[in-house]
């Protein structure tokens, strides 16, 4: 084992840093914008009924987000019981009333360590690792009209609508302001502009940039869809699928339904890849001790935090310490290259060598 520090390394203290306790992603387990919709004798009748709702849907939605499209078959059934003893909270983003109905679209956020006994249960693989968010960009191409900025964006609507920010690949909506506008293009971001694309999510300091190019006719009963994610490295692998518009072709609220379904879908699909690389299988659980290397007590609080607020790791605890590193025992679940990958999103290199394992920030 390499010595991380120019000073001899101090007594061992063995410090827990937090508790043993897993660390918690801060909105994984939150699901906003669930909206229901219940009528009944009376508004408080219906409140209660569609709380109950929004409470079901929303851990269906937690459910499918942390796992594997092939598992899903293997979820647990959600019922009102279920989807309560797992609830932690909730909050109301909007609602009307009347005398008998309730409208409203609610975030509801659930018990880490509830929902993980579930998937425990049933022995199915989950992740809790979010990657690094990219910038998206939603174009519509419709009666031959490209639309991207336009204020009448019916596709970045539908976006909107969904909970980017809290996916397993979070997304990150654009401002669309001036700069914004002659940064990249609607033709641009379709092609996949390598210079418009990386100076826009520079902009939002992001690696990456999601396009979501929405095709649909002039009355919008049909919408064809490719996203593809393009990092430093290059385009990722497109991601195709076509939705059809239930209702009228002229009822715009059937254009936009659909366009939602599509949203979330896509959001799904886009996610896959990302959790075949972080998910946790039953039984994975290590240890490894790690030089950490810094130059400052910032560096090292940020090395720190960064660990402890990584969903994978258990414990760290202080082995040895000194003015310029430190060497720190990790207790973590899954495997080491999903701990390398998870640590990376929050700009922490772990990597080993033959010296062994070795921390610093990126």
């Amino acid at each position: 084992m390499r010595t991380a520090f120019g000073l001899a390394m101090a007594a061992s203290i063995a410090v827990a840093l937090f508790a043993g306790a897993p660390a918690r992603a801060a909105d994984l387990y939150t699901v906003k914008g669930v909206h229901v919709d219940q009528t009944a004798k009376s508004s408080a009748e219906a409140r209660t009924i569609a709380q109950g709702e929004a409470q079901s849907l929303a851990l269906a939605d937690l459910l499918k987000r942390l796992t594997l499209p092939e598992d899903w078959p293997s979820l647990p059934q959600v019922d009102g019981r279920t989807a309560s003893d797992a609830v932690r909270g909730f909050a109301v983003a909007s609602e009307k009333t009347s005398s008998t109905r309730y409208i409203a679209d609610l975030n509801v956020s659930f018990q880490p360590e509830t929902v993980r006994r579930m998937l425990r249960a049933r022995n199915i693989p989950y992740g809790e690792t979010q990657a690094k968010p990219a910038v998206l960009l939603a174009v519509l191409d419709k009666g031959g009209a490209r639309i991207l900025w336009e204020d009448q964006n019916p596709w970045r609507d539908a976006w909107a609508a969904v909970d980017i920010a809290d996916a397993m690949t979070p997304l990150v909506m654009p401002m669309g302001d001036v700069q914004e506008f002659t940064t990249v293009t609607g033709a641009q971001a379709v092609a996949g502009d390598k210079a418009a694309l990386a100076a826009l999510a520079a902009r939002y300091g992001a690696d990456s940039v999601v396009v979501a190019h929405g095709v649909t006719d002039a009355a919008g009963t049909k919408l064809d869809v490719t996203v593809t994610r393009y990092d430093p490295s290059g385009p990722g692998t497109p991601i195709h699928a076509t939705f059809q518009a239930a209702g009228a072709a002229q009822n715009g609220d059937a254009f936009m339904i659909m366009a939602k379904s599509a949203a979330s879908s896509m959001l799904l699909a886009l996610g896959e890849p990302w959790k075949r690389e972080t998910v946790v299988r039953a039984g994975e659980q290590a240890q490894l001790t790690a030089s950490v290397f810094y130059s400052t007590l910032d560096q090292w609080e940020a090395i720190r935090k960064a660990v402890g607020n990584t969903p994978l790791v258990e414990s760290m605890q202080i082995e040895g310490i000194a003015a310029n590193g430190a060497e720190v025992d990790i207790r973590y679940r899954g495997m080491p290259d999903t701990l390398v990958l998870s640590l990376a999103q929050s700009n922490v290199a772990l990597a080993q060598d033959a010296d062994g394992w070795s921390l610093h920030l990126k």
